[in-house]
């Protein structure tokens, strides 16, 4: 039990406590006291307590990582895609299926409206017209003219056969003589809704109450669109032919 003089310095309401070999507990209560380590027959047996099982961690729903998190919560899981957003862009309603224009025989046409008639197809949106139109289907074609016209064709951008030339003069081999009433059959016979006119030949046979200065007229709901003549259009630059047929563009055409 040590030396008996190692009891002085304990507090008596602690004596028995420490007579029992319990006078470690009480280093707080002895502060000078060195206590000797007491004999294994003396120290009473401490019964260990199992260690407590470690609890199994709750899982919690993963959060989805926001937008401005840093490289270490990109790290937990990936953000799961957001299902796709409706489009704003309003769904085109399947229009009710227009009236079928009944396409007559190319044949029945005079030349050369009959040449032009055989490559006719449902996709025309527009007939371009020009006093010379006939003489250039003769066989007798102005090579500038058709450079012309194959360039405008290319900018305008649009599908194979939206475009078609209709004739509103015919060439007796000399001259030109005037057609309009062939001309407007031709329009109604195949549903067109717009002319692109050039020149003021072409003006006066198809429009003549039309202002000369007149850059649109409409004659029986049909748009006209009033355009330099060609012959003067061929001796342009490209870019300025385009900048003064521009006006073919804003056309609602299809």
């Amino acid at each position: 039990m040590g030396s008996p003089s190692a009891e002085l310095n304990v507090l008596e309401s602690a004596r028995p406590w420490y007579q029992n070999g319990l006078q470690f507990l009480f280093k707080e209560a002895l502060p000078d006291l060195s206590p000797a380590a007491p004999s294994s027959a003396s120290r009473p047996a401490v019964q260990k307590s199992p260690a407590p099982m470690p609890e199994k961690p709750v899982q919690t729903p993963a959060q989805p990582v926001s937008a401005g998190s840093g490289s270490s919560d990109r790290q937990g899981f990936r953000q799961p895609t957001p299902p796709a957003r409706p489009s704003r862009v309003p769904v085109r309603k399947p229009s009710p299926a227009s009236a079928k224009v009944n396409f007559p025989e190319p044949c029945s046409w005079p030349e050369p409206w009959s040449k032009l008639a055989e490559r006719i197809t449902p996709r025309l949106q527009i007939f371009w017209t020009y006093a010379q139109l006939a003489q250039d289907l003769s066989g007798q074609a102005d090579a500038q003219r058709r450079k012309l016209f194959q360039s405008l064709i290319g900018y305008m951008g649009l599908p194979k056969g939206a475009i078609s030339f209709w004739p509103c003069t015919t060439w007796n081999g000399s001259s030109l003589e005037g057609s309009p009433d062939v001309f407007w059959n031709g329009v109604r016979s195949y549903g067109v809704k717009f002319v692109a006119c050039f020149g003021d030949e072409a003006r006066e046979l198809l429009a003549p109450s039309a202002p000369p200065g007149a850059s649109t007229v409409h004659v029986d709901n049909i748009q006209l669109v009033m355009l330099n003549d060609p012959d003067f259009l061929k001796t342009l630059p490209p870019e300025e032919q385009q900048l003064l047929c521009i006006s073919l563009l804003r056309l609602p055409l299809f």
